[in-house]
């Protein structure tokens, strides 16, 4: 290790930041490029040498935090691997409150899918706009319910698990996508009408679009995360929603019925794609394809005609997640806290 020189100044990682992310900040630091320092360090696109526990121990060596230390920090050095499942595929800016002591850069991390809002500051974390490199902005405090619908997610996933949390979460933001489509003249349209007006006043941005809907994806997906039975589950749903369904739509029953009939299959929506070093640039901005830069316009031209839900054309996975049903046994560590 006597090889290695230690950089004067120290950066430590933040909670489950990038190793991209982080040794960008490093670099910025100490006025060096980033792939300067990847190459010094043996990273690149092949695996590093000696493994993750051989790169452990020379960024150890460089920055003087223990190996063990970084690995809490940075999932990519863990041995055995995080569930990555279990996270969101792609990396997004952290609350700035909460990484305000982190110099360099921003802070890129990966969140879990069922967080959407940092609770304590209010910044939105939600599923980020992949054609955009938005920082957080505090959500909160223009609609407070939002805070209230996070706890509600949150708990859910600790009653029932992350897949389970994941299933009812990527089918509820369905449902109201499908409700954003058809309904109108409705108190649930005016709901989320008062809040894109305050929220996205402007041009389209698919997280904020996202936030809108959030409070009633957090709690039809406490519904849909442990069903009261066929008999209650439409009385729930609309509940939840505070949807008045008119005598003849079955919007919500019939969407209900899709996903239940999946459920009980055992076909449960799981990620399609786990995050991976290759999918973002050396800083941690995921690399976007121009073919998604072009969907995301396509869906900003159709949101001005008529404000209602965005639409990905295929090939594209549903919002807000890359999601599948699958019809095999939940993912490693599905009880996982």
């Amino acid at each position: 290790m006597s090889t290695w020189r230690r950089l004067p100044a120290p950066v430590p990682p933040a909670r489950h930041e990038t190793l991209a992310s982080w040794l960008h900040r490093l670099a910025a630091v100490h006025g060096q490029h980033a792939g300067d320092l990847r190459a010094h360090l043996g990273i690149g696109r092949a695996a590093p040498e000696g493994g993750m526990p051989g790169l452990a121990g020379r960024l150890a060596a460089v920055t003087g935090y223990p190996a063990r230390n970084l690995a809490l920090a940075l999932p990519e050095l863990r041995v055995p691997e995080p569930d990555w499942p279990y996270l969101r595929h792609l990396a997004q800016r952290a609350c700035p409150r909460c990484t305000a002591r982190h110099q360099g850069s921003p802070v890129r991390r990966l969140f879990a899918h069922h967080e959407y809002l940092c609770t304590r500051h209010g910044y939105w974390t939600g599923p980020p706009d992949p054609s955009r490199d938005d920082p957080p902005r505090p959500l909160a405090a223009q609609v407070p319910e939002m805070a209230a619908a996070q706890r509600t997610l949150g708990r859910t996933r600790r009653l029932h698990g992350w897949a389970a949390t994941f299933d009812a979460t990527a089918a509820a933001t369905s449902i109201c996508i499908e409700l954003r489509i058809r309904t109108v003249h409705q108190p649930l349209w005016t709901r989320w009408e008062r809040r894109l007006d305050l929220l996205m006043p402007g041009d389209w941005r698919r997280s904020l679009f996202m936030a809108a809907i959030f409070p009633e994806v957090a709690a039809l997906a406490a519904v849909l995360a442990a069903p009261p039975g066929a008999d209650h589950l439409l009385s729930a749903a609309r509940h939840a929603l505070g949807y008045a369904e008119p005598p003849n739509r079955h919007d919500i029953s019939d969407a209900l019925s899709i996903w239940a009939t999946g459920r009980e299959a055992g076909r449960f929506l799981q990620p399609a794609s786990a995050y991976s070093p290759a999918g973002h640039h050396h800083d941690g901005t995921p690399r976007i394809t121009e073919g998604r830069l072009i969907a995301e316009r396509q869906t900003a031209t159709r949101f001005r005609r008529d404000r209602r839900a965005p639409f990905i054309p295929s090939p594209g996975p549903p919002m807000p997640y890359a999601c599948r049903p699958m019809a095999v046994p939940l993912p490693r560590g599905a009880t996982a806290s």
